[in-house]
């Protein structure tokens, strides 16, 4: 196989049966994102698609230089960080470039694993990510930009996404500069969608760790097509890969939001036993998972939420949740007797230096979640 390096050595142009074919297909290569963690968050950014060889359709861009900075997605660093670049198809190879402003580019060492890649970054360089994938090849491209002091990554976003909706009304954005889906979370007075629509979505830009990525921090979503449910049968694919019915005899999965100076933190606490009833064959079962007592284990060994102080936090449930209690003890007396900690639809404070165990009831059973707070 030709070194994408060496390929990227020759002009590149496009190339008018590619594009023919490409308009004839229906497959699209997978979307990549790339991950970056600062001390207040973690932010991920959709990368741009640059050109494929996917289902025998092959796409030959313009060289990554020639595209004007607006056309190509940008992360804040200050300084060389660490970033992972991941795909909704794990990558069997990655080879990473980076482009200076003059057109020089140069090789980045990069380590690739679970079909994702890490490399280092700094402020000043256009990269590009060259991944293999079991039924084709795809280019990403990315800027690394320096920060511009306290607040940079807060400035306001503003993008352009289709409404794409499944399960039981579930809504997913998909990005229509880059073709990246994600999870908004939308502002109270945001309109009534339906799938098709094209909405302007503002906001400050920042993802949550994940794929799809979540965004939170959505200040105004406006519907500025009206489309129909038809134009979003194009991603039928693209969800069925990130989405299938839950299993009636899986537990529940638990997260826990609260808000930092910079984001919305979402933590996935540990699951901590649970008991739980389902129907199979038209016959009834229950399933008991023993664990030890929430005290017991290790504070290393748990997902942990920092904050500064007395911060109020929301449980959420993939099933509705009947009712719920928690309690917490202090990480230095986990030998004394656990506190009862108020709760209101969900919500509840939170503090640094305890231990938080959460008891959930469903209609189907019960089930037990722990974190800590740092």
């Amino acid at each position: 196989m030709m070194s994408r390096v060496r390929c990227l050595l020759r002009p590149l142009c496009a190339c008018a049966l590619a594009v023919l074919l490409a308009a004839c297909s229906r497959e699209q290569p997978p979307t990549g994102t790339v991950r970056v963690k600062t001390d207040d968050a973690v932010v991920n950014a959709a990368m741009l698609t640059h050109g494929y060889t996917w289902d025998g359709v092959a796409s030959d861009p313009v060289a990554p230089t020639e595209l004007a900075d607006d056309d190509v997605p940008d992360i804040d660093v200050d300084g060389t960080v660490e970033v992972r670049t991941s795909f909704s198809q794990p990558a069997t190879e990655i080879e990473v470039v980076r482009y200076a402003d003059d057109g020089s580019l140069e090789g980045v060492e990069c380590a690739l694993e679970d079909g994702a890649a890490t490399f280092d970054v700094e402020p000043g360089w256009r990269y590009y990510v060259g991944a293999w994938f079991e039924d084709g090849d795809a280019g990403y491209l990315f800027d690394a930009k320096g920060t511009e002091g306290e607040g940079a990554a807060m400035d306001e976003f503003v993008s352009t996404a289709m409404v794409v909706t499944f399960g039981d009304g579930k809504i997913l954005f998909v990005d229509q500069d880059n073709g990246s889906p994600y999870y908004p979370t939308l502002p109270e007075d945001a309109p009534e969608l339906t799938a098709g629509n094209i909405v302007r979505v503002t906001g400050n830009g920042i993802m949550l760790e994940s794929y799809p990525g979540q965004y939170p921090g959505i200040t105004k979503v406006e519907v500025i097509e009206e489309g129909t449910p038809a134009d979003a049968e194009k991603y039928d694919e693209l969800v069925a890969q990130i989405w299938q019915p839950k299993d009636p005899s899986e537990p529940p999965y638990a997260s826990v939001e609260y808000a930092t100076e910079l984001a919305t933190v979402s933590l996935v606490p540990a699951s901590n036993g649970y008991t739980w009833s389902f129907e199979e064959n038209g016959e009834g079962q229950t399933i008991v998972a023993d664990v030890p007592h929430p005290t017991q284990l290790a504070v290393d060994d748990l997902p942990d939420a920092r904050v500064d102080g007395p911060t109020e936090v929301t449980a959420s449930f993939d099933v509705e949740a009947t009712g719920i209690t928690v309690t917490r003890w202090s990480e230095d007396a986990l030998d004394a007797e656990g506190e009862q900690v108020a709760v209101e639809d969900l919500s509840f404070t939170v503090e640094p230096g305890y231990r938080y165990a959460l008891n959930a009831t469903f209609e189907q059973g019960e089930a037990a979640f722990v974190f800590t707070v740092r």
